[in-house]
């Protein structure tokens, strides 16, 4: 059931109180207003009776009953009443409205008993012999000590109640006039008594609704003055507290997002609390989907979901190395504590993720380069040991051996002179990119470029080889000539030494948006798509027997992209088996602006 509004409930409540006072109080006035009318009349009566009864008494004695009967008509005349004459006996001898002689005998009224025992009677009653109500007063007449006769004087109650009626209708048109008045005060007073309930009420919606810089105003009596005042007062408090719980999760949240580690909270049951934008990118989920999801969902990483009912079970801090199948064999390192709330009440487990996929492949970079290295070396070492050792058995006697025993000491150690001079170039780069001491300015990249292919133009010719340059000469970049000749040279070298007698190698430059590429193309061998992705690490080969034989350290490649990144470029490869390949070095036109 809809509940009435408090304005109402309020008018409506004055209202009936006022009603019932005002109906009360007419009911009371009117009733007085009869009584006082009825009093009034019956007064009269007796005035009209005791007044005549001197004369009355007169004529009875001296029993001139048609002079008697003509004095009652003209005082009922006079005073519009109706007049009886009765004798002791009861015998009408005169009345106003009737012949006497056709009356019945009144000892038995009332009022006639009341005024035949000296006492003034009063009666209102109906009357059978004029069919109609009548107030009655009776007079005794005196004689002495003795009551010679009654007078009884009667009026209709009939006219009595025609004059109340409209009596009546004043009070009741007065009753209503003051109802309506009491009613509209009635309901400005509930107005004046609602209106700051009311003003508290849309108060309190904008604070619901997040307006806590609102305020209410203090206004109405003392209790509703201090209601606003305290809600005023809790709206700042919660105000203040809200913002501090908004600049903490803000400052929470800005922490978690600018972490490069995964945080993940779950509850006790594996519902995600939160999860930031890193663990996100780990999980490759959605961080907003995630939270208020059970983990299993989310999560796809069996190892993971292990880890996570472990450390939920696990009372102390546990770390477990995670790697995930498929073909970017994601690797990551997972930390995981219980989580407490204030009371230090477990709520749950905090999971941080650091991915060390990045860590793993420098590790295998790393073992791997140890392995090349001491490949790459062992190989010449052990073939110098070899040949010093027949030479010292030998003692020199076969000049012919010896000569061509040296010349392969000689080979050997050419290697490895380049092998050591190639490893330091690469660390001279790399350290110097690191540093950010490589100094670059503004070239023409011709100049670079001819300088380059000048280089090896005599390894081309050997191999009847022609070299074709394209290069703008206003092309400029920030470059190191002497490292990107370096770049160039190996690239060009590479080229021709894996390409056929009688081909061409093509160098060109050229703009192409916000960088200038440097383009080699050969028309070599080419090289399979599958080597494609390593061919730029330190002593890959795609044909290593083949490399081998030509001279090659398994570091050129290496060195190009080194000094390409220290160039802050970038370096690509297009190749077709059979029909050779296309070196790209993508160099910025300008420094890129410090961020």
């Amino acid at each position: 059931m809809r509940s009435l509004r408090l304005l109402w409930q309020v008018f409506l409540v004055h209202l009936a109180i006022l009603v019932v006072l005002i109906a009360g109080l007419e009911w009371y006035a009117s009733h007085s207003v009869r009584q006082f009318y009825t009093d009034r009349k019956q007064t009269e009566l007796e005035t009209v009776a005791k007044v005549s009864d001197a004369r009355l008494l007169e004529l009875l004695d001296r029993q001139a009953l048609a002079e008697l009967r003509t004095a009652c008509a003209d005082l009922a005349r006079a005073v519009s009443l109706r007049i009886t004459v009765i004798l002791p006996s009861g015998e009408v001898v005169a009345d106003t409205s009737q012949d006497p002689q056709q009356m019945d005998n009144h000892a038995d009224r009332p009022e006639v008993q009341a005024a035949l025992q000296g006492e003034v009677g009063r009666v209102t009653r109906f009357s059978h012999t004029l069919g109609e109500r009548l107030t009655y007063v009776a007079v005794p007449l005196r004689q002495g000590d003795r009551v010679g006769g009654v007078v009884r004087t009667a009026f209709p109650v009939q006219s009595l109640s025609e004059t109340l009626r409209g009596v009546y209708l004043r009070i009741a048109l007065v009753g209503l006039a003051a109802a309506a008045l009491a009613a509209a005060v009635s309901l400005l007073v509930a107005r004046r008594m609602t209106r700051p309930l009311e003003a508290l009420r849309q108060g309190a919606q904008r604070f619901a609704g997040g307006e806590l810089k609102h305020r209410l105003p203090a206004s109405g009596a003392q209790e509703i003055r201090m209601l606003a005042q305290s809600l005023n007062h809790m709206a700042a408090e919660l105000d203040l507290r809200l913002e501090t719980i908004v600049r903490q999760e803000n400052e929470h949240q800005a922490v978690l997002a600018s972490m490069v580690e995964g945080v993940l909270a779950v509850d006790p049951e594996g519902v995600v609390l939160s999860l930031n934008e890193a663990g996100a990118a780990m999980l490759n989920v959605a961080a907003e989907q995630a939270r208020g999801r059970i983990v299993h969902e989310v999560v796809r990483h069996a190892g993971l979901l292990a880890f996570v009912e472990k450390a939920l079970a696990s009372l102390e801090p546990v770390e477990q190395d995670l790697e995930a199948a498929g073909p970017d064999r994601h690797c990551l390192h997972a930390h995981g504590t219980v989580l407490h709330d204030g009371r230090q009440r477990k709520i749950g487990a905090l999971i941080v993720l650091h991915d060390v996929t990045r860590l793993h492949h420098l590790e295998k970079i790393r073992r791997d380069f140890v392995a090349n290295v001491s490949h790459e070396l062992k190989t010449p070492i052990t073939s110098i040991k070899g040949f010093v050792e027949t030479l010292l058995h030998e003692q020199l006697e076969d000049r012919t051996n010896s000569l061509r025993f040296l010349g392969i000491i000689l080979r050997q150690v050419n290697r490895l002179d380049a092998i050591i001079g190639d490893l330091l170039m690469l660390s001279r780069v790399e350290r110097g990119s690191e540093e950010q001491t490589i100094q670059l300015q503004a070239e023409p990249l011709a100049e670079v470029l001819r300088a380059a292919l000048e280089m090896c133009e005599q390894k081309a010719a050997d191999k009847s080889m022609r070299l074709d340059l394209e290069c703008p000469a206003d092309l400029q970049a920030r470059i190191n000539a002497p490292l990107l000749e370096q770049a160039v040279t190996n690239l060009i070298d590479n080229a021709i030494k894996y390409s056929e007698a009688g081909a061409a190698v093509r160098i060109a430059a050229s703009r192409e948006g916000p960088e200038a590429v440097i383009r080699v193309q050969d028309q070599g061998c080419g090289i399979e798509a599958v080597h494609l992705p390593r061919l730029f690490e330190r002593f890959y080969r795609v044909d290593q027997a083949r490399s081998r034989e030509l001279g090659g350290t398994g570091l050129g490649l290496a060195i190009v992209k080194h000094i390409t990144a220290a160039h802050r470029g970038s370096i690509r490869v297009e190749s077709t088996v059979g029909q050779g390949s296309t070196f790209f070095i993508s160099l910025p036109l300008e420094r890129p602006k410090p961020t």
